[in-house]
């Protein structure tokens, strides 16, 4: 149990494996645009199935693929379960354009969130509720509506603010209940919050949280917990989920081995080229490469590429001059 006053934390194996695995992750950034539009596409639909699952929407895995990828719809399913899939892919499309807005996150996002999600569905959709709501299976009852614009405001600025005082998984596990328990709206308060739980670790440069169907359980203890006061089953489930998204990066990263960027002094111990030959070449422009942090990174693959240009003639070799 979490004592009063002290600051929850992460089970130590889990959050090793964590750092060890955003460590590696974090060695292949930039990552090719490649694998970034596959795991777009990959996580528009798991996030898609998972979370609607979550809230009892029985559309399989592979519907909601062919419903967000090609418009096509099976039998046996209401249509309120369509659009909940094909507007969860549309808001997780939108929360991925204020990943790298360095602003905090408004009141107008998450109203814009809310709007994309519950489109057609809620005549409230992208408003705050204007009555009384009940969390299912939970004890907690919400704040009265006249409340929920003042605590929202307050959600917002502790996020801003206090909030980071916590380590970042912590702080969006911390933050995520406190949406919840304000829960803002009429419907689509958990699928709202799970987006906000994601763009809030995505800002952190961790991937999004795999938070899936079959720990549904689970989860909803886990924010019962956290209503007493009791964060750590919350945080170690929100880590597990990190982990999960995780493992998808490096899976994807780990299928284009030679895609990884590396440090130019780095390159030049796998290459045979000298550091100085690389970044000449990359002022020549012969050479692909990213610059982040003041520094310029490439990949293995990109000098294979340039190495079989010169064999064929495409570019001319050259070296540059030494002193």
């Amino acid at each position: 149990m979490d004592k009063p006053g002290r600051i929850p934390r992460l089970d130590r194996r889990l959050a090793q494996r964590l750092t060890e695995k955003k460590e590696r992750l974090d060695r292949y950034r930039p990552l090719p645009s490649a694998i970034v539009r596959r795991l777009h596409d990959d996580l528009r639909v798991l996030l898609t199935y998972h979370s609607n699952a979550i809230e009892g929407n029985t559309l399989s895995l592979r519907e909601t693929q062919l419903v967000i990828e090609y418009g096509i719809t099976v039998g046996g399913h209401s249509l309120r379960e369509y659009l909940e899939a094909t507007n969860h892919a549309e808001a997780f499309a939108y929360l991925t354009t204020l990943v790298d807005q360095r602003l905090s996150i408004t009141i107008e996002a998450i109203l814009d969130l809310h709007r994309l999600t519950m489109a057609k569905i809620l005549d409230g959709a992208g408003a705050f509720r204007r009555g009384a709501v009940s969390i299912r299976g939970a004890r907690l009852t919400p704040p009265p509506a006249s409340q929920v614009p003042t605590l929202m405001a307050e959600w917002v600025a502790w996020l801003a603010e206090p909030g980071l005082e916590y380590e970042p998984i912590v702080r969006a596990a911390i933050a995520h209940h406190g949406f919840e328990a304000v829960h803002p709206f009429e419907d689509g308060n958990g699928r709202v919050g799970r987006l906000l739980l994601n763009l809030m670790l995505m800002r952190d440069g961790y991937p999004p949280a795999l938070l899936l169907r079959d720990w549904r359980v689970g989860y909803v203890r886990a924010l019962a917990a956290a209503d007493t006061g009791t964060y750590t089953p919350l945080v170690n489930l929100v880590g597990r989920a990190v982990e999960r998204g995780l493992d998808l990066y490096l899976s994807a990263c780990a299928a284009e081995p030679e895609s990884e960027y590396l440090r130019l002094d780095e390159l030049a111990e796998r290459t045979g080229y000298t550091a100085a030959h690389l970044g000449w070449l990359i002022r020549k422009g012969r050479l692909e490469a990213v610059k982040h942090g003041g520094r310029w990174y490439s990949t293995v693959d990109a000098v294979e590429r340039y190495r079989r240009d010169v064999e064929q003639g495409k570019v001319p070799k050259g070296r540059p001059k030494t002193t």
